[in-house]
């Protein structure tokens, strides 16, 4: 494989889907998302929605929050560990290196820095924030109370942690798992991007435009 791939880790509300969508466009690069699902429950050959629940938790977040108006508790299953969510977390990671193998991808979350250490062209990024700025950034999205927000990321960071636990043995917040990691607390869309941009050309300065 010859192909580059960026990998972000983030904490609820700090800023993660944006900045990989940036980041996509801006390279030119496959933005692996939602379609993951879709091609997962095809394999698996079970309801799209029922997969979801399995699968990882700032998925149905992101979902959620889109489709409901910001009420993800009621979908979060404790049971991580079943047969089902092994066989969703093995699809999915299937699915993303056949991806990464076609093109140059940035990757969202889903373990995608895990699945990729040691490879030559890959790049793991990690974002992270106070809890009020992150309450701050999601609840404006939602129109929520900073109260009712922070709540709602301390679950989703509880198993966002416990998912890539369960599931890769690493612990998701270790700032040794990634090459870089940003406190994006001060940072707006912009300036975040730029920083990660300026970390990757000089990574790798061929990708300079």
């Amino acid at each position: 494989m010859n192909n580059y791939v960026i990998t972000i880790g983030r904490q609820a509300g700090s800023g993660g889907s944006i900045l990989g969508r940036n980041l996509a466009k801006h390279f030119g690069f496959h933005y692996i998302d939602k379609d993951l699902i879709k091609k997962a429950a095809e394999e698996l050959n079970v309801p799209e929605e029922e997969l979801a629940r399995m699968d990882e938790k700032e998925s149905i977040a992101d979902r959620l929050l889109l489709q409901t108006g910001g009420y993800p508790m009621a979908y979060m299953s404790e049971d991580w560990k079943t047969s089902t969510g092994e066989d969703v977390f093995k699809t999915e990671s299937k699915l993303i290196r056949q991806a990464a193998e076609q093109a140059s991808c940035v990757v969202v979350g889903r373990c995608g820095s895990f699945l990729f250490t040691g490879y030559e062209k890959h790049i793991s990024l990690f974002l992270y924030a106070e809890e009020e700025a992150r309450a701050r950034r999601l609840g404006g999205h939602l129109g929520m109370a900073d109260e009712k927000t922070i709540k709602m990321i301390r679950k989703l960071d509880k198993e966002r942690a416990r998912y890539v636990r369960t599931y890769t043995g690493q612990e998701w917040q270790d700032p040794t798992s990634y090459d870089l990691t940003i406190d994006t607390e001060k940072l707006d869309d912009q300036q975040l991007m730029d920083v990660a941009i300026h970390y990757i050309c000089c990574r790798f300065p061929e990708l300079k435009k």
